[in-house]
């Protein structure tokens, strides 16, 4: 029990005083600090995001083409942010750099101002993509599991010197909450990067993992869906410099540098164990409905099948589907 305790970030004296004033960590408690219907919907997007990837490493063709631009093994390259400079002027000689949520497009290089590093790649879908890659023979780096929302429990405070997410904030449950917990994990001048296609919930109609969008208003940062929008630069004044940019290709890039230490009383850190309990509650739960163990079978299989039919499809005409998908749900 006293793990228990420590990964949910409280003392044992807590626990019994809260035990005293009556305070229970139910779901209804627990609806500031966890979303049990966000959580739930992540889960059900799971089959979404594996059959996608698979739909890639299964098609040679599809596969080819993202393998030639993905940066493994290339010099790194990142839009609107001069990483080599970043890491020169570090001075650190084994700088601990993440790549969260990479999935398996291996788009944050190894190889930066022409030298190696060592990127821990780092995915909450770590087990099926590791899967994948042993079914194709493939020998790229194997995916480590974590999550975003609970970044302080698999690294030090002030450990790491740059995080880098591309295509998966917008991805998460909590995207402000990995924001939090990224700067946690930072040191002082460390840098959050942020790169994502502008407002892709939108775009995808709110499908599987896409619940949250991205997007760039008079030069801010904002995270936004249809209950809440948020301003980075205004919630991380004090602790974080927020630059935000649009590429000449439109997708929107954001620098966050940590500027302040953040307490370690800051809500943040309890979340992230409160966090961790929270999902695994809701994994419990979840399949342990009959109804929901075999619907999401079924969609691992419904979109297996579709993946592949769509990955055969010109480009053109899948973006047609997804904006009549899209407008029938706006119509709903």
């Amino acid at each position: 029990m006293h793990g228990f305790y420590y990964i949910c970030g409280m003392k044992e004296t807590d626990i019994l005083n809260s035990k005293a004033e009556g305070i229970r960590c139910k779901e209804k408690d627990m609806a500031s600090s966890f979303d049990f219907t966000l959580s739930k919907r992540w889960i059900s997007g799971i089959p979404y995001e594996v059959a996608f990837w698979r739909s890639f490493y299964r098609n040679r063709s599809a596969r080819k083409a993202l393998f030639s631009w993905s940066q493994y093994g290339k010099e790194c390259e990142l839009d609107d942010f001069d990483v080599a400079s970043f890491i020169k002027k570090l001075k650190r000689d084994n700088p601990v750099i993440v790549d969260v949520g990479c999935a398996l497009s291996y788009m944050f290089s190894n190889i930066i101002g022409g030298e190696e590093y060592k990127v821990t790649y780092l995915d909450p879908l770590a087990p099926y993509y590791n899967k994948i890659l042993d079914d194709y023979s493939l020998h790229y780096p194997r995916i480590t599991f974590g999550m975003g929302e609970t970044l302080r429990l698999h690294f030090p405070g002030n450990s790491v010197s740059m995080i880098h997410i591309r295509n998966a904030l917008d991805h998460s449950v909590r995207p402000i909450m990995v924001i939090w917990q990224a700067l946690m994990c930072l040191h002082i001048g460390g840098v959050l990067y942020l790169n994502h296609k502008p407002n892709e919930a939108e775009h995808e109609a709110y499908v599987g993992f896409h619940q949250y969008n991205v997007d760039c208003r008079d030069g801010r940062l904002f995270i936004w869906n249809k209950d809440e929008s948020i301003d980075i630069g205004e919630t991380l004044l004090g602790y974080a410099d927020v630059k935000a940019s649009v590429t000449q290709g439109g997708r929107i890039v954001g620098v966050i540098t940590k500027t302040a230490e953040i307490p370690e009383d800051h809500e943040s850190v309890k979340e992230s164990g409160m966090y961790a309990s929270g999902m695994l509650e809701t994994l419990l739960t979840y399949f342990h409905k009959t109804s929901n163990a075999l619907s999401y079978q079924s969609r691992c299989g419904f979109f297996t099948i579709g993946h592949g039919f769509m990955r055969m499809l010109p480009g053109g005409i899948v973006r047609k589907i997804k904006q009549i998908i899209s407008g029938k749900k706006a119509e709903i």
